[in-house]
């Protein structure tokens, strides 16, 4: 008996020191997983400005449930001013949740009186006589009560599933845009940096060129005296080595100090064109009465042979400037009718090789005439033939240039 009412008395004081620590809402509320939801949802919002679409989407988010004031918690923690508590008992798949700190409220203890279990008191205690049996009325009061108590309604709430990929993907999101972004900033820039590149070496070759081209001009006198001692010569490596010496001593020196030396390749052949052609038009000047024979001799020099294809030339209806001296040959512009031809002229008692073709096309290439001939007393090696015809250049005899010139008959050679 006394082990009984030991027992008993353990398990009322639990009981009580149980009810003493549990907290119960005030009325239907919002608990939440994360805090910062629940005082978004609890902080009072101008109006429009929470619909209603973005409040269910914050409740999803910080895993948010309704609790009823039937349901008993117990605090576990406090947390950025908001209490952190649990459910008593525990209900499987429900976290720990954050309350407003005045929407929950201590529940009040049990009252402390014996309570045995039903065995004890079966044990301890007689059965009731007859005359203290509950009566009819008294059964059918306390059903009655039992009836009117309202039952307890839990509200399921739908649980936030964990495949939320935008809310989990948000920062990553951010990452991937913002490396886009650089990407597309570092391709722009990178297409800026050439166009500017490319425009400052246009510029700068175009101020190299300027420079060389005021230099053969100022040497002019010098280059002509270099030019006709070479024109005595069989091959052009001589007036090439000239051109070259001139580059190396005064063109690249002048680019140098101009810090343009490099550029030099660049423009090397559009500058040595121009100093062939200012060279040739300098080194020697036509005599006041030029020599025009009328009759083919096998003594006439190059000067006198040229003259006298100029004068054929001129008598088919072309307009044509002085002979040019080369170092093979001379050369004669023509023109009629807005087309431009070029004559070279060579004499010689042996046949003509291919350097004398290659000559000419060099020249017809250098002055871009839209016709070239080459015209010689001599006939043309089959070498010489071949490479005329590949480069379209015309092979004459000095009696077929009246027929060729005044278009009465052009010569199958090209």
């Amino acid at each position: 008996m006394r082990v009984w009412a030991t027992a008993c008395l353990l398990m009322c004081l639990s009981a009580s020191a149980n009810a003493a620590g549990l907290f119960g809402a005030t009325h239907p509320t919002l608990a939440c997983g994360d805090d910062a939801v629940l005082r978004a949802l609890s902080a009072p919002a101008p109006a429009g400005m929470q619909t209603p679409t973005a409040r269910a989407t914050l409740i999803r988010q910080g895993n948010c449930h309704t609790v009823t004031p039937d349901t008993r918690w117990e605090k576990i923690a406090n947390r950025n001013g908001l209490p952190l508590m649990r459910r008593v008992p525990p209900e499987p798949g429900l976290p720990p949740l954050y309350f407003m700190t005045g929407e929950i409220a201590p529940l009040p203890a049990a009252p402390a009186g014996p309570t045995l279990p039903a065995s004890a008191r079966d044990a301890g205690r007689a059965p009731l006589p007859d005359t203290e049996a509950p009566s009819p009325d008294a059964t059918a009061h306390g059903e009655e009560t039992r009836a009117i108590t309202p039952p307890v309604i839990v509200q399921p709430v739908e649980t936030p599933l964990s495949s939320d990929i935008f809310f989990k993907t948000w920062g990553f999101q951010k990452l991937g845009s913002l490396i886009l972004t650089l990407m597309l900033a570092g391709a722009g820039a990178w297409v800026l940096v050439v166009i500017v590149r490319a425009c400052r070496r246009m510029i700068q070759r175009r101020r190299a060129a300027k420079i060389c081209l005021e230099q053969v001009d100022r040497h002019r006198p010098m280059l002509a005296r270099w030019h006709a001692q070479a024109q005595g010569m069989t091959a052009r490596t001589a007036w090439d080595a000239q051109m070259a010496h001139f580059a190396r001593m005064t063109l690249v020196p002048a680019l140098d100090r101009h810090g343009l030396a490099l550029l030099w390749p660049a423009i090397r052949k559009g500058v040595e064109a121009h100093m062939t052609t200012q060279a040739a038009r300098g080194a020697r000047k036509p005599p006041a009465t030029p020599v025009t024979p009328e009759f083919y001799h096998p003594d006439m020099n190059q000067a006198q042979y040229a003259a006298f294809c100029s004068q054929w030339i001129e008598k088919a209806g072309w307009e044509t400037h002085p002979p040019l001296a080369t170092g093979l040959g001379s050369v004669i512009h023509c023109r009629r009718n807005g087309l431009k031809m070029l004559a070279h002229c060579w004499i010689d008692r042996k046949p003509v090789a291919d350097d004398v073709i290659l000559q000419g096309i060099r020249e017809k290439t250098d002055s871009r005439d839209s016709i070239g001939i080459i015209i010689s007393n001599a006939p043309y090696t089959q070498d010489a033939l071949l490479l005329g015809r590949k480069h379209h250049i015309f092979l004459l005899h000095h009696e077929d240039v009246f027929q060729f010139a005044s278009g009465i008959e052009v010569p199958d050679v090209a």
